[in-house]
């Protein structure tokens, strides 16, 4: 199945409220629009994780970025565009002080998760559904990640909408982003490695 097909099949999936099962620029993810809650409460049940754990939101661009959470630091901006253009291991940076977005997957403290993608399926994906996606890894909560598709469990592709047909064959270079929160104007707070 080509690219296009596949995109316009998934993202007619996020706009009815369902849930993706598809790969990143980490490993396969479980993913929906991140403004339904519907959506949201079905990735948790599926993975038996606790609805009040914050997930991870994807997007495609700085200024998509923006819209979610305000003005960003040249020192963060530097950091996201540093790796973008290294294409490392990918980087999720908490946001602190969230208040453009009312909504459960905000922490309580405030902060969000957002990591800018630079995979081309993820880009696209986004792009087209014009929102950011929920972006949480295709196991259940607290068991081993994937890092190919061969490895997700079967209940988990049971209980998905749709898994993408593209990249099954790949093995994941990263078990999951690096996920750090800016603390000043040039200091960090590393969260995960």
């Amino acid at each position: 199945m080509s690219f296009q097909i596949e995109i316009k099949k998934s993202v007619d999936i996020l706009k009815k409220g369902k849930i993706l099962l598809y790969p990143t620029d980490t490993v396969w993810g479980l993913g929906c629009d991140a403004f339904n809650m519907q959506a949201i409460k079905k990735i948790c049940k599926i993975k038996n994780r606790n609805i009040f754990k914050s997930m991870i939101l994807l997007v495609e661009s700085m200024d998509r970025l923006c819209q979610l959470v305000g003005k960003i630091s040249f020192f963060t901006q530097t950091i996201i565009l540093d790796n973008l253009v290294k294409q490392e291991k990918p980087i999720t940076i908490v946001y602190d002080n969230i208040k453009k977005i009312k909504s459960n997957f905000i922490r309580k403290d405030n902060t969000l998760a957002v990591r800018l993608t630079y995979d081309p399926f993820c880009i696209f994906l986004i792009r087209n559904l014009d929102k950011p996606i929920i972006s949480t890894s295709a196991n259940f909560s607290g068991f081993m990640t994937p890092k190919s598709f061969s490895e997700i469990h079967p209940y988990i592709i049971r209980k998905t909408d749709y898994v993408v047909n593209f990249r099954r064959e790949e093995k994941a270079i990263y078990s999951g982003s690096s996920i750090i929160k800016v603390v000043s104007d040039h200091n960090i707070k590393i969260l995960r490695m």
